[in-house]
């Protein structure tokens, strides 16, 4: 599949994952798509945590019990060094937002789905502990999880406002 199609084709998958496990080759593609991201003054603050197991995943589902870690056979944790920016500028949130999503469009090219999950990591409580559960130290902040996978039947998408209404040439329109 190619870029464009993968672009079209993601979507947030926040139903139910099939069983089937994910290769441990495919989960290191993805990550290396992430990897691969631009990071701001190349200080390369993102690191990643593969749960690889159904069991690694349950884990952080037994924190948040959202149905993609409920039921994803894999995941992906992007945390990022709030010790490895330079001083005074400090790219992690650019820096895990490109790679999240770049891992995004690298699991739909080879044929998974997955969605991103910030929103339940934001309380300090939960925070605190996914990072214990991933091993992690406080030096870490836990942005993103993707659990991956196939999906267990077709997952809803919600509607894109059209090129039209959201792009201009030249000047802002509207």
């Amino acid at each position: 599949m190619n870029f464009f199609e993968a672009a079209q084709q993601r979507y947030s998958h926040k139903e139910r994952f099939l069983p089937d496990s994910v290769p441990e080759s495919a989960l290191n593609q993805i990550a290396t798509a992430g990897l691969a991201a631009p990071t701001g003054n190349n200080t390369q603050c993102v690191k990643l945590v593969i749960l690889r197991e159904r069991d690694e995943v349950q884990k952080l589902a037994d924190i948040v019990g959202t149905e993609g870690l409920k039921t994803a056979p894999s995941a992906i944790a992007v945390l990022t060094d709030s010790e490895g920016h330079r001083a005074p500028y400090n790219f992690e949130m650019e820096d895990y937002s490109t790679a999240a999503t770049q891992m995004l469009l690298a699991a739909v090219a080879l044929g998974y789905v997955s969605v991103w999950l910030d929103s339940p990591f934001f309380s300090d409580e939960t925070q605190k502990a996914a990072r214990t559960a991933l091993g992690a130290s406080d030096r870490y902040h836990l942005r993103v999880v993707l659990p991956i996978g196939l999906p267990d039947g077709e997952g809803s998408r919600r509607d894109k406002l059209s090129f039209e209404e959201r792009v201009s040439y030249g000047v802002m329109q509207g």
